[in-house]
């Protein structure tokens, strides 16, 4: 009898120790897991995260004598890289280090990287020398109540728009826009660079068409073809754009006709309305002719 009596105890006993080594095992199992699983969380957040663009401060895009760029993000062991070139900045482009001092127009490209994150979007802006100023600006289509900017100087104010289509410095229309720009005195035109804003988000599109004509006694027009492809937006948008039309005419007069996109592409939520068409400075390049 005291043999069968003393198994369930010896029994019990060694249960007990099983129970204690298998739970001590797991809890060194489990720590190791979570100390594993923490480390490869945090490293594969750090991976995923991706910087915020560069801030980007900018005296004035449209050049009287010089303009200047600041650019900062303000994270250790960042580095900002530009390009001048309209191509995507690399971890070998022109590293960022003090104010860029601007004189000629151009294009300037700016982009943030560290060596535990995603690199950064990129963030562009476009100068541009400061045109002939215009004697008399005529517009033929009235202004949108909605959106008049500072009415028809707007244009011609050697001022650009910004990302807020609400600033003042833009004019907003849904139909075509027609002006006439008077040089008074004959000149000769190199080029005509026309700034838009993209904002499909509030149905603002890129210029549908472009027709110019010119006349060199004031009275009579040729028309001009314009040389750039215009943009077709595909999908949701938002930014400052310009349109570069080469002339190289002789001139007194010029005469623009700005149209908008007539019927919102399907994939947009205003299908089939007619879009808005922002425009801000109109840059005359030119010289005085005899």
């Amino acid at each position: 009898m005291e043999f069968w009596t003393n198994i369930p105890y010896k029994t019990n006993q060694s249960m007990k120790y099983i129970v204690v080594i298998v739970l001590v095992v797991c809890v060194y199992s489990c720590k190791k897991n979570n100390k594993e699983n923490e480390f490869t969380k945090t490293y594969v957040q750090k991976e995923e995260i991706q910087l915020v663009n560069p801030k980007i401060i900018v005296n004035n895009v449209i050049i009287d004598t010089s303009s200047s760029i600041i650019a900062s993000l303000p994270l250790d062991q960042t580095v900002i890289r530009y390009t001048t070139d309209g191509n995507e900045p690399t971890e070998t482009s022109e590293k960022y280090t003090d104010i860029i001092s601007i004189s000629e127009s151009g294009t300037y490209t700016f982009k943030a990287f560290h060596p535990e994150f995603k690199s950064s979007g990129s963030e562009q802006v476009s100068f541009f020398k400061k045109g002939i100023d215009v004697d008399i600006f005529s517009l033929i289509t009235p202004l949108n109540k909605q959106y008049p900017g500072q009415g028809e100087s707007t244009l011609v104010n050697h001022k650009k728009g910004t990302l807020n289509f609400r600033d003042g410095e833009w004019i907003g229309v849904t139909e075509p826009f027609i002006a006439i720009i008077d040089f008074k005195t004959k000149i000769f035109l190199d080029s005509v660079d026309i700034g838009y804003l993209v904002n499909t988000d509030a149905w603002i599109f890129p210029i549908q068409n472009v027709s110019i004509a010119f006349s060199e006694n004031g009275a009579d027009f040729t028309d001009i073809e314009p040389q750039e492809a215009l943009e077709k937006i595909k999908t949701g948008s938002t930014k400052l754009d310009n349109i570069h039309i080469p002339v190289a005419k002789k001139l007194k007069k010029l005469k623009i006709k700005i149209s908008n996109v007539t019927s919102i592409p399907k994939w947009h939520q205003g299908k089939g309305n007619p879009a808005w068409l922002f425009m801000d400075e109109w840059i005359f390049n030119a010289k005085i002719s005899n």
